[in-house]
């Protein structure tokens, strides 16, 4: 990690926005952060690590969470921003806190969403998923990160002092030695997992071939071995008719062949004068492909004379091209070498004297640094004169201000007082007025809720009452119409004559008449609902009544005015007294102001004066030693014996010499090229030579065997023309006429000894067959008898030959089956043995014993380079070890390698100890892994050490800042220290009631 820049609000001592410009802060490696007890320096740490991890150990409490110790008490807002490099990634988070107070008035903090941005993309928004991100890339706690990488106040030796297994713990999360825990044990699980799998499945690959034991193959081959005796003996049964058969089934072939050759025979007389005019032809070309050879040799020589004279005139155009360019060649050689001669007379005139040259360099840089020094020693006198300047002023102003405190101190104690007493009383009796005004206000209320309820109350009634006469009409009418319906159904059953079951009378002269029958359902539903609405205007009545009881009470209630009246009177009262305590208040607070203003100038007067005192003193101290570097400088330059110690003289015969060098080394490159020029084209023309000396040859030897092939080609022309006369051709071309192809010949030869042969043959074969068949006669009806009997038996043959062949399927099947299962069963024992060795594995994982072994060699590691920087500073008196329990043990060599606990040493040998553990601790670390650390800030303990243990440290924090390119931070108030770190920050306190903390870059 690499900090690049820091923007400050709101924290701690920080009132305004200060900037810390690491980039700027780093350019030297080492650097500090100095300033008064108190001023805000630590708060610098507490705000990158806020940064990071939303927490300040330091202030927040042990959770981290509690934000109001660390807000500013002039600001609202809390604010931090941090931009800093992991590798070549560019991170930049902001996060916020407001202060805001409820409507009761107490104070709370509302956190802003933090933003976190990487390479100028936004990639979380939100507390958690920052959190998760920061996890992501740094892959250490807040608590890892404050003992290995920024060591605040009272973190710097907690490593040190960490118990065995604390440590243990903190080495595994820092170094990301978990993936060799609890992951590796994950992937062991995972394998014999996968181990199991493949062992049950090759177990359930055996259950599938079924049942392959050796008994079932033994029972099979017992089977197959009955078969093949069976088959045995049908065989011996078809051997015997079969051979009757095959004598009588040969004389059949013998009849059916001798009437094929008589037949033959026949056929061949026909095609015999054919065969003669075949002969003839073959026997011209036979003469004419004697001629054939010397006919190609005549042809092959006229080729080879065309291509001889195309080689040779290519050959003679080739020789003319090579000489030209040999010449062209040969001049350039001639050039090159002169230019080359003119090179090496201008490098013998720019030989340049390096001696001289070395000694007006450094001259140059002696006066330069020398000037530079003497500009200093004036700026630090005019320096040193505005210093005393200001101190003169400082005492003026102090003694001016002190004068005014005194005076204002007497007119604060000269203010009137107000009566508390009267005030107190008339606050509480407003109090009381406000009480029973209150009450009076809610009864007011109440009654005038109890008002719209009546109302509410009878107008409900009203409503039910009018829904209750209109379901007593529809009761009174479905009653009056069933009274109807049974006068009807007594009506049906009257007779004339007979008295009415109603009113007696024997005559009927009007019966009652059929109406449309009733539902009974109706009825009941209309008596229920009937019902409800009488139970519901009884509860109305009965609330009804209470709400006019309560509302005549409400009524009595008459003195509200009264009270109101009482309470303006009361409240003019106290206004008064209030308008006179607050016209005190603010003349008690101008003061108090005034006095406050004023102690707060004569502290900084006095602070002002100390430092401005302590400046001065350091500006003395600066003159001593540049008067002294100037004196080196001078010594320096009149030992190098310069003809002039004028810069000018100087700067001019040095820049003269430096061209004179310049140009002899462009002009000795130049020489180089040419060299390599020249030898490329010398190479050229020994290689063009060689080649025309070797085509002159070859065109030689082309003419030379151009003439013998004309020669050897006319000799054989000649010879042809005679030989052919001689055999009966007229021309070459009447040679090659009768000349026939390979495939006609062959035609002609095969169509003539197939004829010649098959004359032969038949004649022969014909004379074979009479003599074979010696009279005998051929049996038809036997032939047919034997061939069926032989038939039922080949049947049976090849019924019995597919079972065995079935049987033999079965058992190699079954034999396969059981090899395969052997192989299975081999494989299962191999897989075991490696299951075997995986839980070994898998034991010797349990515990987390192989993180605790890496993370013990991890700690063994930094002991070691802890102890070697420990040596160096000690001058070999003290040695860092490990003890069984991960514990940190010292080794005094000069007290007989005496061994004591960390718990035994000094305040200042503790801070040595811690400070070589957090460097050998910080160089090993790797965030998440794999990014490496570039930065180490250190906020403790360099106050007790004494001057030469000083020194030691600073040379070791050197020597890392140099080997291992890394950025290292100190925070302290000691002077000494602020001495010997040239890049530093200057931290201004605060002054109460005027401005925070204040940041400035030197």
């Amino acid at each position: 990690m690499r900090p690049i820049r820091l923007e400050i609000t709101g924290l701690q001592s920080f009132s305004k926005k200060q900037v810390v410009d690491f980039d700027a802060l780093t350019t030297l490696g080492l650097f500090g952060i100095f300033g008064e007890t108190g001023s805000g320096k630590s708060t610098i740490l507490d705000a990158m690590i806020f940064a990071i991890f939303d927490e300040i150990p330091r202030t927040m409490g042990s959770k981290g969470k509690n934000i109001r110790p660390c807000l500013n008490q002039d600001s609202n807002t809390l604010e931090v921003y941090f931009k800093f490099a992991l590798g070549k990634d560019i991170f930049e988070i902001t996060r916020c806190y407001k202060k805001k107070f409820s409507r009761k008035g107490e104070e709370k903090f509302e956190q802003s969403n933090p933003i976190l941005i990487l390479n100028g993309d936004v990639i979380a928004d939100t507390v958690k998923n920052v959190e998760s991100k920061i996890n992501e890339f740094f892959g250490i706690n807040v608590n890892d990160f404050t003992r290995s990488v920024v060591l605040p106040q009272g973190k710097f030796s907690e490593f040190l002092k960490l118990k065995g297994a604390d440590k243990m713990t903190m080495l595994e999360n820092i170094f990301d030695l978990e993936r060799y825990g609890t992951k590796m044990s994950e992937k062991i699980k995972i394998r014999n997992n996968k181990l199991k799998e493949e062992i049950t499945s090759l177990e359930n690959q055996i259950k599938g071939k079924g049942d392959c034991s050796l008994e079932t193959i033994n029972n099979l081959k017992t089977t197959l071995t009955t078969k093949e005796e069976e088959y045995n003996n049908l065989l011996s049964s078809k051997k015997e008719l079969s051979q009757e058969y095959n004598e009588l089934k040969e004389l059949k072939v013998l009849f059916e062949k001798l009437e094929s050759y008589i037949y033959e025979l026949q056929r061949l007389d026909l095609d015999k004068e054919d065969i003669n005019l075949c002969k003839n032809i073959l026997s011209k070309h036979e003469v004419a492909q004697s001629f054939k050879s010397i006919i190609d040799e005549i042809t092959n020589l006229k080729e080879s004379i065309l291509n001889n004279q195309t080689s040779l005139l290519k050959s003679k155009n080739t020789l003319e091209n090579l000489n030209s360019a040999l010449e062209i060649l040969k001049e350039q050689e001639k050039e090159k070498q002169l230019e080359l001669d003119k090179l090496m007379l201008e490098l013998d005139n720019l030989k340049v004297d390096y001696t001289e040259l070395d000694n007006l360099r450094k001259g140059d840089q002696y006066i330069r640094s020398l000037k530079f020094k003497e500009k200093l020693l004036e700026e630090t006198l005019k320096d040193s004169d505005s210093i005393s300047s200001d101190l003169k002023s400082l005492y003026e102003k102090l003694k001016i201000d002190s004068v005014s405190l005194e005076s204002e101190n007497n007119n604060l104690q000269n203010l009137e007082k107000i009566d508390k007493d009267k005030l107190i009383s008339l606050e509480n009796e407003i109090k009381k007025l406000n009480t029973d005004i209150k009450l009076l206000e809610e009864k007011l209320k109440e009654k005038n809720k109890l008002e719209a309820e009546i109302k509410k109350e009878k107008a409900l009634k009203d409503s039910i009452v009018i829904e209750l006469d209109s379901y007593l009409k529809k009761i009174e009418n479905i009653n009056k119409q069933h009274l109807e319906s049974k006068a009807f159904e007594i009506s049906k059953n009257l007779i004339h004559g007979e008295s009415c079951p109603v009113c007696g009378s024997k005559d009927h002269p009007n019966p009652a008449k059929e109406i449309q029958s009733i539902d009974t359902s109706i009825l009941d539903e209309l008596s229920k609902t009937k019902e409800q609405l009488e139970r519901t205007i009884v509860e109305i009545d009965t609330k009804l009544n209470y709400h006019l009881e309560k509302l005549s009470e409400l009524n009595e209630l008459d003195n509200i005015d009264n009270l109101k009246n009482e309470l303006q009177i009361k409240e003019n009262m106290i206004g008064d007294l209030k308008v006179k305590e607050k016209e005190l208040l603010e003349n008690e607070k101008e003061l108090n102001n005034k006095i406050s203003t004023l102690k707060s100038n004569i502290k900084n007067y006095s602070s002002n004066i100390a430092q401005k005192e302590s400046e001065l003193n350091k500006i003395k101290e600066k003159l001593t030693i540049y008067e002294k570097e100037i004196l080196e400088e001078r010594e320096n330059i009149s030992l190098l014996k310069l003809e002039s110690d004028s810069l000018d003289f100087i700067s001019s015969r040095k820049t003269l010499l430096e061209n004179m060098d310049r140009e002899y080394r462009e002009v000795s490159n130049k020489k180089e090229s040419l060299d390599i020029s020249l030898r490329k084209v010398r190479d050229n023309i020994f290689k063009d030579f060689n080649t025309i000396q070797t085509l002159s040859l070859e065109v030689i030897s082309l003419e030379e065997k151009n003439n013998h092939l004309k020669d050897t080609y006319n000799d054989k022309k000649e010879w042809l023309k005679i030989e052919a006369t001689k055999n009966g051709f007229l021309s070459i071309e009447d040679i090659l006429k009768h000349i026939l192809e390979d495939s006609k010949i062959n035609i002609l030869k095969d169509k003539i000894s197939l004829y010649e042969i098959d004359s032969i043959r038949y004649q022969s074969l014909k004379d074979e067959i009479i003599k074979s068949i010696d009279n005998r006669v051929f049996n038809k009806e036997r032939w047919n008898e034997l061939e069926e009997k032989l038939e039922a038996l080949t049947t049976q043959e090849q019924n019995l030959f597919k079972e065995i062949t079935e049987h033999k399927g079965d058992l190699n099947r079954l034999e396969q089956l059981a090899q395969e299962s052997k192989e299975l069963l081999e494989k299962i024992d191999k897989l075991t043995l490696k299951q075997d060795d995986i839980i070994i594995l898998q034991k010797k994982f349990e515990g987390r014993k192989f993180v605790k072994f890496l993370a013990r060699k991890k700690l063994d590691y930094i002991a070691y380079e802890a102890s070697k920087r420990l040596q160096k500073i000690t001058r070999g008196r003290y040695i860092l070890t490990v003890d069984n329990n991960c514990d940190f043990n010292i080794i005094d060599a000069f007290n007989s390698n005496f061994t004591r606990e960390c718990s035994t040493l000094s305040g200042g040998e503790t801070f040595i100890v811690s400070l070589v553990l957090a460097l050998a601790l910080s160089s090993q670390l790797q965030l998440k892994g794999k990014i490496q650390l570039e930065f180490f800030f250190l906020d403790e303990g360099f106050g007790t050490l004494d001057a030469t243990l000083l020194d030691r440290v600073i040379e070791i924090l050197e020597e890392i800042r140099w080997k291992d390119a890394m950025k290292i931070g100190i925070i302290s108030h000691v002077e000494d220290l602020k001495i010997r770190i040239p890049r530093r920050l200057e931290v201004t306190p605060a002054i109460p009631g005027e401005s925070g903390s204040i940041i400035k870059l030197i």
